[in-house]
């Protein structure tokens, strides 16, 4: 309760806090190697892989990720298994108590709070190497106490700008500046004034620089022909770790949320928690190569800091039955719906009534558009309660 209630006082940016209580935790896991990811789209998917890499490979392994989508505990996995809610409680209890012992600046924010508590669990776990996913951005971004052995930088495009930049070169910025120096820096393929940004940040630090060409297929588990780049990513990633992995080592990776199909009632339903222009237009791609393209219906719905028009136009090349979902009754301040939206569904349970309504038509239900989204449509499906309403990261 007492983590959770750190939400209300938003995103926090700086480094300077989150540091000293680090510090003053005994800096757990400090010395454990780390692959550092930032981007804008494709963060998670890539840390997914890297960790089942690694994991292939017999690493014990740390993941790092947000946000969760049913509960918190997702966002720290151990060997491939997201700890208990309430190991995760005595960890965050730990790092509040020592933030009131030492009287920071300021107060530490819910995602810095976790992310402290996240490296004593691992220091506890004895993990022995660290996929860390950064949050937001960066350059301020609390995932930056990772001892960063090798940093990978996933697809950036416009998202976060009122924290980040309002165009993608200061967004690109804002990324860059966690390289490291004398480390390698791995990137897919940029935009060009995006790449321009990465090599003149990467040659004033020092960090050497490649950049991927996609993988010839996904690897079996996350489909999309976007994850192909992810996978290259991934790929390059671990190899600087261990350098006889092959691409066969990331087929079988499962990550939630991604272009997934889970069976449900007498259909499919799939889900997909892409959250802007560009991810929305990935899953488009991927669901338009589908047989059963012309069957799929969507509801749409994001938080009010993104370009639901954006969205929804994106989503609309799809030419399918599109709902919006209205995220105001999910908790979180949602995106006015676009002015060519129709019907609108306005909570959990209309969401997954809707779910139930559309495979009872012989359709296929795809819900997308937002973390909390696709959370209640998951804990919808397996009968649990809903994810913690308020913005998760």
């Amino acid at each position: 309760e007492g983590v959770f209630a750190r939400r209300s006082a938003g995103i926090r940016l700086g480094l300077e806090v989150v540091r000293a209580a680090y510090a003053a935790l005994g800096a757990p896991a400090a010395d454990v190697p780390a692959i550092h990811i930032v981007g804008t789209n494709g963060k998670g998917s890539t840390a997914a892989m890297c960790a089942h890499a690694l994991a292939g490979a017999g690493r014990r392994v740390g993941l790092y990720t947000s946000p969760h989508l049913v509960r918190v505990g997702e966002r720290v996995q151990i060997a491939g298994r997201p700890i208990d809610d309430r190991v995760l409680a005595a960890a965050c209890d730990a790092v509040i108590a020592c933030e009131a012992a030492c009287a920071p600046a300021r107060p530490l924010s819910f995602f810095e709070v976790l992310t402290l508590a996240a490296w004593g669990c691992f220091a506890d776990a004895g993990v022995d190497t660290i996929v860390a996913e950064a949050g937001m951005g960066g350059r301020h971004d609390a995932t930056r106490i990772a001892n960063a052995t090798v940093v990978a930088i996933a697809a950036i495009d416009l998202d976060h700008q009122r924290w980040l930049g309002d165009t993608r070169t200061a967004i690109a910025a804002e990324k860059a500046a966690v390289m490291v120096r004398g480390r390698p820096c791995v990137t897919v393929r940029q935009f060009a004034d995006v790449m321009g940004v990465l090599w003149r940040s990467a040659h004033e630090i020092g960090a050497p620089l490649s950049v991927v060409a996609p993988l010839p297929r996904p690897p079996s588990g996350l489909p999309g022909a976007h994850q192909r780049h992810n996978a290259a990513l991934a790929l390059a990633a671990v190899r600087t770790l261990i350098p006889t992995i092959d691409t066969a080592a990331l087929d079988g990776v499962r990550w939630r949320g991604r272009a997934e199909e889970r069976p449900y009632a007498d259909g499919r339903v799939i889900l997909d928690v892409g959250h802007n222009p560009a991810g929305i237009a990935a899953l488009v791609a991927h669901l338009a190569t589908r047989p059963d393209r012309d069957r799929i219906a969507l509801a749409i719905g994001c938080a009010a800091d993104k370009d639901a028009d954006g969205i929804w136009r994106e989503a609309s090349h799809l030419g399918v039955s599109m709902t919006w979902v209205a995220l105001d009754g999910f908790g979180i301040a949602g995106a006015p719906a676009p002015v060519d939206a129709r019907g609108v569904i306005a909570d959990p349970p209309s969401l997954l009534r809707w779910v139930t309504d559309t495979i009872a038509a012989g359709r296929v239900p795809c819900a997308c558009g937002s973390h909390v989204l696709v959370g209640a449509v998951m804990a919808g499906l397996d009968g649990a309660d809903g994810p913690d309403p308020g913005d998760p990261r």
